[in-house]
């Protein structure tokens, strides 16, 4: 991947392995991690700290990923996250089901399970549009 400035990530998952390995695989890439094992933590955290992007595991305990997402939008709407990239990091895979998550404020989608490799394509498609 190119050298990009430090992205300051968030990522929220409830599988303390899944959580693990996306925070050190986008270590690995270069962004400073912030991490969350449920999502009413994870609208916590981010409704009080700044962020590059926002990947949010959908199935948590006490909201979904896409549940945090629209609170951030909607409910903290002069938040300092509310414009911020959402990335659902999810196995829902039905276009009925993905396009309810873009409903309620994400704005990516990656297919779990996740990979490094996938990750990079998404941080450098990302970075190169913006």
């Amino acid at each position: 991947m190119q050298e990009v400035n430090q992205l300051n990530v968030f990522v929220a998952d409830d599988s303390k392995p899944s959580k693990m390995l996306t925070i050190i695989m986008l270590q690995s890439l270069g962004c400073s991690v912030t991490g969350a094992d449920d999502g009413l933590e994870a609208l916590d955290i981010t409704s009080k700290q700044p962020f590059d992007l926002i990947f949010l595991d959908e199935n948590m305990p006490g909201l979904k990923g896409s549940d945090v997402a629209e609170q951030l939008c909607i409910v903290e709407s002069s938040g300092i996250n509310r414009n911020t990239p959402k990335v659902s990091l999810t196995g829902l895979v039905g276009e009925d089901a993905v396009e309810n998550l873009y409903k309620k404020g994400i704005t990516h989608h990656i297919e779990k399970p996740v990979t490094k490799a996938m990750l990079e394509s998404f941080l450098t498609s990302w970075h190169e549009g913006n």
